[in-house]
């Protein structure tokens, strides 16, 4: 029994390893890049393809909610904080059972695009990825929203506001379906 405990965990540990593409991550420059966080948990995985716009086929970096380890984690209500130093907001300090984030240096002035769906049995949320441009030294956070049987997914500025709570949206398109 101890023998089939052990490898079930082994298996569950070792299968976030190879299942989500991540990259060397690059160092923040107020005056050329941006950060995002973006937020997600186990039936709302989330992703940025950072440089890229609508048309690139380039895989995106996974952040949360895409690997079986994501998923457990998750489901238990375990909650992931991958950071780059990004200034908490209120979403990041009251995150709801079992959600999560990871924060990204993006490069600022070309396009990125974000990824997010909510897969569940109960219902799915499958918004077109959004394109936007960061800003250099600006801090955005990206989710999917639900609300009124609605969904879609919302990019937010944090930098710069006056009030701490306060947030704005940020202008972004939809990539559409191929």
């Amino acid at each position: 029994m101890k023998v089939l405990l052990l490898a079930l965990f082994s298996a569950l540990f070792l299968s976030g390893c190879g299942s989500a593409r991540y990259e060397k991550p690059i160092p923040y420059d107020q005056a050329t890049t941006a950060r995002i966080r973006l937020f997600g948990n186990n039936g709302l995985p989330v992703a940025i393809n950072p440089g890229q716009d609508c048309a690139s086929s380039k895989e995106p970096l996974f952040a949360y909610g895409y690997t079986v380890a994501d998923k457990v984690n998750s489901t238990l209500g375990q909650h992931t904080k991958r950071s780059v130093g990004m200034p908490a907001s209120w979403r990041s300090e009251h995150l709801s059972y079992g959600e999560s984030y990871a924060e990204f240096v993006i490069p600022a002035g070309v396009p990125s695009v974000v990824v997010m769906k909510m897969v569940a049995a109960e219902a799915s949320c499958v918004p077109d990825p959004r394109v936007f441009v960061p800003e250099a030294g600006k801090d955005y956070e990206a989710y999917l929203q639900r609300q009124d049987w609605q969904c879609g997914g919302v990019i937010r500025l944090l930098s710069g506001l006056d009030t701490p709570g306060a947030v704005a949206h940020v202008p972004s398109n939809s990539c559409g379906r191929k």
